[in-house]
């Protein structure tokens, strides 16, 4: 992999949407260039997937929370599997990320009001294993083209 490869992955990070040939008069290269390299990256599984930017307002899941949590579980995949697996209307749980340190766990979630996330947070606390957990929530998102509303 080279510099390249690193400009079109910052390409199609940004925008994964873009074709082969608006990211070869971007970078100065051609389409099957750009075609070859993308298909050696998807191959390689350095990109992983193509995903869509969702406007959360629409669905009207405009509060963002994080929240940690602690677990104490011999089975944390167990543990991650049964809290990704709740199903509130209202709730969507974005991200699950295993961490090191004080916390065990971080969930980016998504819910249409507090009461929702009262419900969550009540369920996350039902499970066997779970100690505590903390809830930020999110005002706004820095991006390198600024800050962006959640």
């Amino acid at each position: 992999m080279d510099e390249l490869d690193i400009k079109i992955l910052k390409l199609l990070e940004e925008n994964g949407r873009l074709s082969h040939e608006e990211i070869g008069k971007l970078l100065h290269i051609s389409r099957p260039t750009v075609h070859q390299r993308v298909g050696k990256l998807e191959k390689n599984g350095v990109i992983k997937g193509y995903k869509a930017v969702v406007d959360w307002g629409k669905l009207d899941q405009k509060i963002k929370v994080m929240i940690s949590v602690k677990v104490v579980s011999q089975s944390f995949k167990e543990t991650a599997g049964k809290i990704i697996g709740i199903q509130i209307p209202g709730v969507t749980i974005i991200e699950c990320q295993r961490l090191a340190g004080e916390w065990c766990m971080l969930l980016k979630v998504r819910v249409t009001s507090p009461d929702q996330l009262t419900l969550l947070l009540d369920e996350i606390l039902r499970f066997e294993g779970i100690k505590e957990t903390s809830t930020t929530f999110i005002l706004s998102t820095i991006y390198e083209e600024g800050i962006k509303d959640i």
